[in-house]
């Protein structure tokens, strides 16, 4: 099977998401805070433009838009175009088009 061989082939990218999915989890369903803070900020003391885009699209899952926008507004962007790229990706790798 094609798809089974996408895991073993990108296992970096494959358990970063992995991550990213239970992070985002763990903050929707019980409220703990445990995603990666911004390096920038840590470093420099001031956010960088995609600050929050993390919670922002958390907010997007729970069905908050509203306050979604006033967190980054970048994330109306970035998101739709990292979820197509992300599908795109993956069906190139099983169908090897």
């Amino acid at each position: 099977m094609k798809f089974f061989s996408f895991p073993r082939e990108n296992i970096i990218v494959v358990l970063v998401v992995l991550y990213f999915i239970f992070s985002v989890l763990l903050k929707l369903l019980s409220g703990i805070d445990y995603l990666i803070p911004c390096l920038w900020k840590t470093f420099f003391g001031f956010e960088c433009p995609g600050c929050g885009i993390t919670s922002s699209i958390i907010e997007i899952l729970k069905g908050n838009f509203q306050f979604a926008w006033e967190i980054n507004k970048l994330t109306f962007l970035v998101f739709p175009l990292l979820l197509f790229c992300s599908i795109k990706e993956i069906f190139f790798k099983i169908y090897k088009v």
